[in-house]
């Protein structure tokens, strides 16, 4: 967790309403928004679904790794919706720690289930492997956010917690664009 921040980062589980809810804080603060789907389906011309198909995993989180740090480069503050997968990078974790506050968006197996056959450019995962994920990312997506949001709750919520803990930051000496 850091204790400057330059850009919002929205992160959470496949499917756990990152785009959406980075989308609502971005237009609530006047800052770009950058997502890492549309960023990666810009770069590439497909989805990160149809790279984690026709390539691999791997290749498809290497991805949202490098889309991540590209964002966090930038000196003009930004909201970013972070693919899940980045807690999984030690160096995507640091930018993280120096360079955001990084709001964690947790919602239930059930709730996630539901919510992945609605994107279109999601990967299709079973059951188990979302319980995995979950389980397996659940330490890191504790140590590395500022805040954890429950994202069952309406949008509006969300973007007004998020919006208070930005305030707070700012008023703790934390401010856009410092590293």
């Amino acid at each position: 967790m850091g204790s400057t921040f330059g850009h919002v980062v929205v992160t959470g589980p496949m499917a756990v309403g990152k785009s959406t809810t980075a989308a609502a804080v971005a237009e609530e603060l006047g800052w770009p928004l950058r997502d890492s789907d549309a960023d990666i389906e810009a770069l590439f011309g497909v989805t990160g679904g149809a790279i984690a198909t026709e390539r691999s995993v791997a290749e498809l989180h290497r991805l949202e790794a490098a889309v991540l740090l590209g964002a966090l480069a930038a000196e003009r503050p930004s909201v970013i919706a972070a693919a899940a997968s980045v807690v999984d990078d030690p160096l995507c974790l640091d930018a993280l720690a120096r360079r955001a506050l990084v709001v964690v968006l947790d919602a239930t197996v059930d709730e996630l289930m539901a919510r992945i056959p609605t994107g279109g450019h999601r990967r299709t995962m079973t059951r188990g492997e979302v319980e995995d994920l979950v389980t397996r990312r659940g330490a890191s997506f504790a140590a590395v956010a500022d805040v954890t949001l429950d994202a069952s709750k309406p949008t509006s919520e969300l973007v007004s917690a998020i919006g208070d803990a930005v305030r707070s930051q700012r008023s703790r000496g934390g401010s856009p664009g410092t590293t």
